[in-house]
């Protein structure tokens, strides 16, 4: 599935006037960052309120409202589906549990960054590379992320996120970076 900047744009604002308070985590932040003017994938949000978890029927009733379906993502929290010009956009909720574990002081890096027209909440692609290499998936699209960024990666950023992790998660971490080429 793709889509454009315009449309990530709408489905945001939808959400945001829907009073959805969320920071975008997932590989969108690179994407964006990287200049892309079509996406790919899904977006991922770290959703604050309403909880993908304890509120689902909340985002039910949104769903229903602007004509979007809704499933559950693989920890079992809501997962819009919202129809595009072409296709679809799935939008994934997250919160910490199971799995997810995303430090406050990860998340208050988040950036305020201009999408099509309005602003959004997204994590520095940095606290993305960490949050991948936590998770030890696609390290194939990390390894492709990171060539592609170059020198544009802030080290110094990606170590002192890495500490925020449990010492023993977190040479796991720098070592999963070091093996798709980041050099921390």
């Amino acid at each position: 599935m793709t889509y454009s900047i315009d449309e990530l744009a709408g489905i945001m604002k939808t959400l945001q006037d829907e009073g959805v308070k969320a920071v975008v985590i997932g590989d969108t932040v690179v994407q964006l960052a990287l200049g892309r003017k079509r996406l790919e994938g899904d977006v991922d949000l770290f959703v604050y309120e309403p909880s993908p978890l304890l509120e689902q029927d909340y985002y039910q009733e949104l769903a229903s409202r602007h004509g979007w379906e809704v499933s559950s993502t693989e920890v079992g929290t809501v997962k819009l589906i919202a129809p595009l010009s072409e296709d679809y956009l799935e939008i994934e909720l997250y919160e910490n549990y199971m799995d997810i574990e995303i430090p406050d002081e990860i998340l208050e890096k988040a950036d305020a960054i201009r999408v099509g027209g309005i602003i959004i909440s997204a994590l520095p692609v940095e606290a993305y590379l960490v949050l991948k290499a936590r998770q030890g998936v696609d390290t194939d699209k990390l390894a492709e992320y990171i060539k592609q960024l170059k020198n544009s990666i802030n080290i110094k950023l990606v170590e002192e996120l890495i500490g925020y992790y449990h010492e023993e998660e977190q040479e796991t971490i720098a070592n999963r970076l070091r093996d798709t080429g980041l050099n921390i």
